[in-house]
């Protein structure tokens, strides 16, 4: 019986999910005291350890703990996703800011929506340029940070 050397398929599995761009940390907005949460970031893609979110297509897709990410972009209005997980805007402050407002709200469940209303800070790195490309990954991201600082149950 053949063998597959564990280094091929660690190799194949890299190759599948595509480029990986590196790691960024992103501090709460809701707790100051809490420790940054660490992401990765790849093509179209961004996680953690209690979350999980993809592009597809002209949505996002994933999960924050138990709960499903689903946003979808308005097609008339680039800056505006909406879904079933609630409705949020997404823009820079201005053509040479390093920031990015988001305002909107997320629904946890029925009845639970929580506040995504925030300012991010961009750095710098291949990492920073994807989520440029892809800034709704960036607020939800940025907004599960702020429900694992807030211990938000999801």
């Amino acid at each position: 019986m053949r063998s597959i050397s564990p280094l091929l398929i660690a190799a194949a599995c890299a190759t599948a999910s595509g480029p990986d761009y590196g790691t960024i940390a992103i501090k709460s907005g809701a707790n100051a005291a809490a420790r940054p949460v660490t992401f990765s970031v790849g093509k179209g893609t961004i996680s953690s350890s209690d979350m999980h979110a993809w592009v597809e297509g002209d949505c996002i897709h994933g999960s924050v703990g138990r709960t499903p990410i689903d946003f979808c972009h308005d097609a008339s209005d680039p800056n505006h996703w909406t879904g079933s997980s609630g409705e949020f805007f997404v823009e820079h402050l201005d053509k040479t800011s390093r920031f990015l407002q988001v305002r909107g709200h997320f629904t946890v469940e029925a009845g639970r929506e929580y506040g995504m209303t925030q300012q991010v800070d961009l750095g710098d790195g291949p990492q920073w340029d994807e989520l440029r490309r892809n800034p709704a990954l960036l607020a939800v991201a940025a907004t599960a940070a702020d429900f694992q600082a807030a211990h938000v149950r999801h």
